[in-house]
C-alpha cells in the first residue's frame, strides 16, 4: 500500500461517486429535479416529484455508489486504508460533484452505502434510527442520529482506527451538507441559534421552498 494507491483509490470513489443519478432519471422524464421540491437530486425528492418507480431506482443506484467502490477496494486489496479513502471519495463526489460545477445533493444514500461496506454490522443501529425517523416523520433527525450510532458503534466494537476516522470524516461530509449556504441565511435571519438548529437537525431552509409537480 502506498499513497498514490490510497489516492487512486480515493479518485475512483470521487469519479463513481459524482455521477448525478437522480438528476440523470430526471432529465428522462424531461425535468430538471433541481427545479422541484426541495432541488435536492436524491431519492427522497425525486420520489416526492416523480413518484415511487424513479426513486426506485435512484435510491439504490446512490446506495451502490457508496458501497461499489469500498467494496472493491477491501475485496482487491484487503487494506482498511483503500477502503476508507474509497469510501470517503465517493461521498465527496457526491455531495461536490465534479460534473456539476462542484455542487451535488445531500449524500446521505451514497454515505450509508460507504458505510456498509467499512462495517455491515453498523448498519444495524443506523437503519434502526432511519426507520424509527421515518415512523415519526422525523426522517432528517433520524438520519443524523443514525450516522452518529454507527460512528459510536465503531468505538465501541474497537473497529481499525483508518476505518473509524473515515466514518467520522462521512458523517461530518453529510453534516457540512446540511450546512451548505447557511452563511447566507444567517447574514439575513435574525434567529441565528434557530437556524443553525434547523440546519442540522432538521435540514430544513427558511423561506425556501421550490415548486415541483407534485407540491
Amino acid at each position: 500500500m502506498t499513497v498514490t494507491e490510497i489516492g487512486l483509490w480515493f479518485l475512483t470513489g470521487y469519479a463513481i461517486g459524482s455521477v448525478p443519478v437522480g438528476l440523470l432519471v430526471g432529465w428522462l422524464r424531461g425535468i430538471d429535479i433541481r427545479r422541484y421540491g426541495t432541488g435536492n437530486i436524491g431519492a427522497s425528492n425525486v420520489w416526492r416529484n416523480l413518484g415511487f418507480l424513479p426513486a426506485a431506482l435512484v435510491g439504490p443506484l446512490t446506495f451502490v455508489q457508496g458501497v461499489g467502490p469500498a467494496w472493491a477496494a477491501g475485496w482487491l486489496t484487503g487494506s482498511p486504508w483503500n477502503v476508507a479513502s474509497a469510501a470517503v471519495g465517493s461521498v465527496v463526489g457526491y455531495g461536490w460533484s465534479f460534473l456539476l460545477h462542484f455542487h451535488g445533493g445531500s449524500a446521505v444514500g451514497t454515505a450509508t452505502g460507504a458505510l456498509a461496506a467499512i462495517s455491515p454490522p453498523g448498519l444495524v443501529p443506523l437503519l434502526g434510527f432511519y426507520v424509527l425517523g421515518g415512523a415519526l416523520q422525523r426522517s432528517a433527525p433520524g438520519v443524523l442520529l443514525g450516522l452518529i450510532s454507527f460512528v459510536v458503534y465503531m468505538v465501541v466494537s474497537r473497529r481499525p482506527t483508518e476505518l473509524l476516522a473515515a466514518s467520522a470524516l462521512i458523517v461530518g461530509l453529510v453534516v457540512l451538507k446540511r450546512l451548505d449556504g447557511v452563511l447566507d441565511d444567517l447574514r439575513t435571519g435574525s434567529h441565528r441559534g434557530r437556524i443553525m438548529a434547523d440546519r442540522l437537525i432538521f435540514d430544513r431552509r427558511p423561506g425556501q421552498r421550490l415548486v415541483g409537480p407534485r407540491d
